[in-house]
């Protein structure tokens, strides 16, 4: 029993290792729908949905782009062009879950972005 405890608690180290964030159950049908209900208007949050505005990264690119202790960092934060959602740390995780389903997240070895504006990179 004490062995197990101890697997179980090396998975969960190892979690936080890799992602920088606990490892715990996210509920990423949630992370959908407050992604439906808080950030459609703005961001495309799904394949299916076809308006969002310009300026505004797709969950996807945001995914791709930028690291979970960063999302996780900025939905923490109130942003004035943002709706102040004052989500849940559950909330959260579980909208982070979600963008993981629409693109691989950042390698963890990968350095830092230098900007909090999450505009996807430019090509050129």
């Amino acid at each position: 029993m004490a062995h197990r405890r101890m697997e179980l608690a090396a998975a969960a180290f190892l979690g936080i290792l890799a992602n920088g964030a606990p490892a715990c159950a996210s509920d990423v049908a949630n992370g959908e729908r407050l992604a439906v209900r808080w950030c459609a208007p703005c961001h495309v949050v799904s394949p299916g949905q076809t308006r969002a505005q310009a300026d505004a990264p797709s969950f996807a690119a945001i995914s791709a782009t930028r690291r979970i202790p960063e999302i996780d960092g900025f939905l923490r934060q109130s942003h004035p062009q943002m709706p102040d959602m004052s989500l849940t740390r559950n909330e959260i995780s579980d909208l982070i879950a979600y963008m993981q389903t629409l693109a691989a997240p950042l390698d963890p070895a990968a350095p830092p972005s230098r900007k909090d504006d999450y505009a996807p990179p430019t090509r050129g």
